[in-house]
């Protein structure tokens, strides 16, 4: 039994009863498992792959993101805290991104590519971040911090291979959940923690609601510490950057302690109206396929990332909707419910986000038979924050793209947006969320 675990000490049906099923064990589905977990809730996690894995390289998170880790449970934010990386000057700690040019400015005398703009920075509660231990803004590998969250989970509780299909409530109430595999499996309830191309969500909101091609797509590369100082200096390669560009942009900032820079090159598709055309979401990327699509930026990175970037292109969803997260026994977190563009560096930290609210209002009700007064109120609670998030981070791209209508590349009216909006990400009173939710129950 992992050692963070406590039970509340109050016998609940759950607990004699059937599980509640989390469909999926990514990042938002083990940490929803840690803080239900934590609670005495008895739950089962199925996941399809026959291992816990992780795909991609950093994950950012603010301030409203570590928060809500060590909410869910102290001991993930001291095993988040061992693996996190921040921006290396002390006088970034305040800092989530530096913005720059990455292009020349289009107008006589502008700045050239490679110039400083701003501090993206917490100008709010520049000392909130330290008093649990971190900073404003901190990144960590996927796989570090799945490995976190793993640790915090008794064996025997997780089934593999189980891609599931579809879930059947049983005449007593409680629910069949079928798999691919032609195994069926019993529970009390149903979360789907199962990512941007859920099945579980077609059971909440129906067909119609699927994630929706962003216009973007991204490059990636990871460049060894010292590769990247030669190209860049200590200063860029060693602090979380922004390169704004007309129609595309760049991010950097540096992962596993500094011996990396994780570097992701981001074009916007001409236009307002897009498809993705292909099968895959990640698609082959020819040699010449990065450099066309930046040509003119800041040379030493464009030639840093060309000489490191994967030989892949990664296209950019997103999931706006209005359809409620939950029908009945069955509910979304994550990116099942809310996947979003990059471009805030939020996606994860919403998850962590719902994994405190939906864990501790399935906790208050301490009986499965009304959980879905739990689930009412989450949805009542996070779609709205979560959904404007979505909209924002889009949003976000434009800006940083320098095309968002009547802003363009006027950097003072960038910095002013993203900062009200940063601000409402970081500063979101969690506490305050859930006895919000809690009234509503």
């Amino acid at each position: 039994m992992s050692p963070s675990f406590q039970p509340s000490g109050v016998t609940t049906r759950n607990e004699i009863g059937l599980p509640i099923a989390i469909v999926g064990g990514g990042l938002g589905g083990l940490a929803l498992a840690v803080g239900l977990l934590k609670h005495g809730i008895k739950i089962r996690i199925y996941e399809a792959a026959t291992a816990f894995s992780e795909i991609g390289a950093g994950v950012a998170f603010g301030s409203n993101a570590t928060r809500a880790l060590g909410l869910i449970d102290e001991a993930l934010l001291e095993g988040y805290k061992k693996h996190a990386t921040f921006n290396e000057n002390r006088d970034r700690d305040d800092t989530f991104m530096s913005l720059r040019w990455g292009t020349d400015e289009r107008r006589e005398g502008g700045k050239k590519a490679g110039d400083f703009v701003a501090e993206l920075k917490d100008k709010w509660d520049p000392e909130g971040a330290k008093k649990i231990g971190v900073r404003t803004r901190s990144c960590i590998h996927r796989a570090r911090l799945l490995d976190v969250l793993v640790s915090l989970i008794p064996e025997g509780i997780t089934s593999f291979g189980k891609s599931f299909e579809g879930v059947e409530e049983q005449p007593d109430g409680s629910l069949k959940l079928r798999f691919a595999d032609s195994s069926t499996a019993l529970a009390s309830a149903m979360i789907g923690c199962d990512g941007i191309k859920s099945k579980a969500r077609e059971v909440v909101c129906g067909p119609g609601v699927e994630a929706s091609y962003a216009g973007e797509f991204a490059y990636r590369a990871m460049v060894p510490r010292l590769v990247a100082e030669e190209s860049l200096g200590a200063e860029l390669a060693r602090n979380g950057q922004i390169y704004c560009g007309y129609g595309a942009y760049v991010v950097t900032y540096p992962v596993e302690h500094g011996e990396f820079t994780n570097m992701v090159a981001i074009p916007h598709e001409p236009g307002e109206t897009w498809a993705w055309d292909e099968e895959d979401w990640t698609v082959p990327a020819s040699g010449d396929d990065f450099p066309r699509h930046f040509e003119g930026w800041y040379p030493p990175l464009v030639d840093v990332i060309q000489q490191h970037c994967l030989p892949f292109k990664w296209a950019l969803f997103d999931l706006k909707h209005s359809a409620p997260y939950y029908s009945g026994r069955v509910c979304l977190l994550g990116d099942s419910a809310h996947a979003t563009t990059p471009h805030m560096g939020a996606g994860a930290g919403m998850a962590m986000e719902d994994a405190y609210i939906l864990s501790n209002l399935i906790a208050s009700v301490k009986e499965t038979a009304w959980i879905e007064n739990a689930f009412r109120a989450y949805d009542a609670v996070r779609r709205p924050r979560t959904q404007k998030l979505v909209e924002n981070s889009r949003n976000a791209g434009l800006l940083i793209d320098l095309i968002m209508p009547g802003i363009g590349d006027d950097t003072d009216a960038i910095v002013e947006r993203l900062d009200s909006w940063y601000h409402w990400l970081w500063h979101e009173d969690l506490e305050v969320q859930l006895e919000h939710a809690k009234g509503l129950l």
